[in-house]
């Protein structure tokens, strides 16, 4: 069983979001061309503006240290590529960590509230609770 947050809106429909890590928004998971449209059907636009950004930063700086074909060699790495590559797998793993806790935090300034937290195998079966139970 999973925990989802469960957020009601006054005129809209009830949302679901779980709880914990958001497998499809980090690039090694999905193809990575395709992840920033995780961001999109979100509906996180600034995060999404800032995290392409963010990444053709490190694109740029892997070009200047590694040039066109080049590519990470941990054997002959100084201390700043080895930090640089920790700083980009962080990077890059920030969307599944923090990916729900944004999608919640987008809904609640669109007027949603957090009302309670449901244990359920599926986003659908913790609407489904939710209806059900008459919580709105």
């Amino acid at each position: 069983m999973k925990t989802y947050k469960v957020l009601d809106h006054p005129t809209k429909d009830l949302k679901a979001i779980k709880n914990g890590f958001a497998w499809l928004a980090v690039p090694f998971v999905t193809f990575l061309p395709f992840f920033p449209v995780w961001f999109l059907f979100h509906r996180l636009w600034r995060i999404f503006i800032a995290y392409i950004l963010t990444i053709l930063i490190l694109a740029s700086i892997d070009f200047e240290l590694y040039g066109e074909l080049g590519f990470f060699n941990l054997s002959e790495a100084d201390g700043l590529q080895i930090i640089i590559v920790i700083a980009e797998i962080v990077i890059l793993l920030l969307p599944g960590f923090k990916g729900n806790e944004w999608t919640v935090s987008n809904l609640i300034n669109q007027g949603y509230r957090v009302s309670y937290s449901i244990q359920a195998s599926s986003k659908k079966e913790a609407l489904k609770v939710a209806l059900n139970k008459n919580l709105r």
